[in-house]
């Protein structure tokens, strides 16, 4: 699997265009329909640059620069991926014509920020899509269960554990997470073309980030810092991770009823219900046997 998903795509996104009130947010969700959606938003907080100083025309060009190498990632991103569908053996042509339609990428820039989604067919797709593997290789891979599960007596508790996207290292650092990189490329950038202060650099440097994992089950928990359901029907997950803490491992789990055990609890409850019950009944006959014989 590759090291990060769109890590290029939030590095560059996130770039001085983020306060510390506004994180930006990497969101992936399973659908009722299987699909799979991913999207990440960042709040573009224009006025926080221009109230410090900055050029109009510089923001506007630095908005533009960002838009284009959106385009360009993904332009590469796309080619990329139809040149591996293409080259791999283990698809039939049918395969590859669904994968390569498969996908939507669609830019839904704003006042508010720039909301870029990518929507996959499904939760294979998803993984194909960002795979260096054969599809063989990644079926393969995907049927390694890496979960721990806790037993308990009536029930057991299946553990996912992992980090999330901003704890992953990227291609240019390989001892820094994403969060870290985010962090301090933006700091750099921002000391060599503009005059703003240190402390000024560091209020709309962006440190503070969600991840959320949206799911059609009521039956997932997790110890995200927040949970929700939205009108879409999707149970949300949400985390909070900085560059401090980009590291940080999160956990999802699942309620697993032991049914063995359950089974055998009814089946002794019948037959001590039972027993009671011819024990009533003997008794019963018992005392009107007595009765009569009075």
């Amino acid at each position: 699997m590759k090291k990060y998903l769109l890590a290029i795509f939030v590095c560059v996104l996130s770039l001085m265009l983020c306060g510390c009130s506004n994180a930006p947010t990497y969101s992936l969700s399973q659908n009722s329909d299987g699909s799979v959606t991913q999207t990440i938003f960042i709040p573009y907080v224009e006025s926080e640059l221009t109230d410090l100083g900055v050029e109009q025309d510089v923001v506007t060009e630095m908005k533009n620069t960002i838009i284009s190498t959106f385009d360009n990632y993904f332009t590469n991103l796309k080619q990329n991926f139809i040149t591996r569908v293409m080259s791999d053996s283990a698809l039939t042509d049918q395969d590859k014509t669904i994968l390569m339609s498969g996908y939507k990428i669609t830019l839904a820039p704003s006042e508010l920020g720039f909301l870029y989604t990518l929507t996959f067919s499904s939760a294979l797709h998803y993984y194909y899509f960002y795979s260096d593997l054969q599809y063989n290789e990644l079926i393969e891979e995907l049927s390694v269960d890496n979960s721990v599960v806790e037993k308990g007596f009536f029930t057991n508790k299946v553990i996912s554990t992992g980090s999330t996207v901003f704890g992953l290292n990227t291609q240019f650092s390989e001892t820094q997470t994403l969060a870290q990189y985010i962090t301090s490329y933006a700091t750099t950038l921002l000391d060599e073309k503009t005059s703003l202060t240190a402390e000024q650099i560091q209020s709309v440097v962006p440190n503070n980030f969600v991840y959320c994992y949206g799911t059609t089950s009521s039956k997932l928990h997790s110890d995200a810092d927040r949970t929700y359901r939205y009108i879409d029907g999707l149970y949300y997950h949400e985390w909070d991770i900085s560059s401090q803490n980009g590291d940080r491992q999160i956990s999802t789990w699942t309620i697993e009823v032991n049914s063995n055990v359950w089974y055998a609890t009814i089946l002794i409850c019948a037959f001590v219900l039972l027993g009671i019950l011819l024990i009533v009944d003997y008794k019963k006959i018992h005392q009107k046997g007595d009765k009569q014989a009075e």
